[in-house]
């Protein structure tokens, strides 16, 4: 079902965080029901990395496409859209080459401004948000740009992105040793519960509040 409204938005990003909540909090449990020093323990904490990761990506992922759906639902014209949303509009419809440097090429992005402002803008809204599989805080940073939200409040959190969660990750993908204990696990899970928080509070706000077009609309 499209996402059409304020209400489709918000009813969608309470399910896709309430799930992913609820499994973290559920590995927690069963974490602490490992004897200490156990080797289940052990397995369990390196499994709890991946899952960490793979729900902030996840939720960074989808959270971002709903957005640009909704958004997409609203029939704005290129003209009413911030640069971010019309940056993605012409992207869509201007079909960039390797030689896009050629005057030719430009010349597509200049008819587009010149002859295209007035008509629906078509935000891709299944293809803009990618991560990669490796949503450092770099690339968050470009994800939000797109979205036109803030990056600010991940800005302290760009080390616990890259360090501990893409780091550690990317430690027991690549078949290396790293051992998460309990307590090391439950901040971790805070602090990812925290920051896919704040992506949704930022989005519907955006969507209710209508920031994502200019002013004059």
């Amino acid at each position: 079902m499209s996402i059409r409204t304020v209400d489709d938005l918000t009813d969608r990003l309470a399910r896709e965080l309430a799930w992913r909540k609820k499994e973290l909090s559920d590995l927690k449990y069963y974490i602490g029901l490992m004897p200490p020093d156990s080797t289940r323990r052990k397995v369990l904490g390196r499994c709890s990395v991946t899952i960490l990761y793979a729900h902030w990506e996840g939720f960074v992922k989808l959270a971002g496409r709903y957005f640009l759906e909704f958004i997409a639902m609203q029939r704005h014209r290129n003209e009413e859209l911030h640069p971010n949303l019309l940056t993605l509009s012409m992207r869509k419809q201007v079909n960039f080459t390797p030689q896009a440097l050629k005057a030719s090429e430009l010349g597509k992005i200049t008819n587009f401004f010149l002859s295209q402002m007035s008509g629906r803008a078509a935000i891709p809204y299944k293809t803009a948000i990618d991560t990669g599989s490796n949503l450092s805080s770099a690339v968050l940073r470009e994800i939000l740009w797109c979205l036109g939200l803030d990056y600010r409040p991940f800005e302290t959190r760009e080390k616990f992105i890259d360090s501990r969660l893409l780091g550690r990750r990317n430690f027991v993908a690549h078949g290396e040793a790293t051992n998460i204990d309990p307590a090391e696990y439950d901040e971790m899970r805070a602090g990812v519960i925290a920051m896919m928080t704040n992506l949704k509070t930022q989005i519907e706000n955006s969507a209710l509040l209508k920031t994502y077009v200019k002013l004059s609309v």
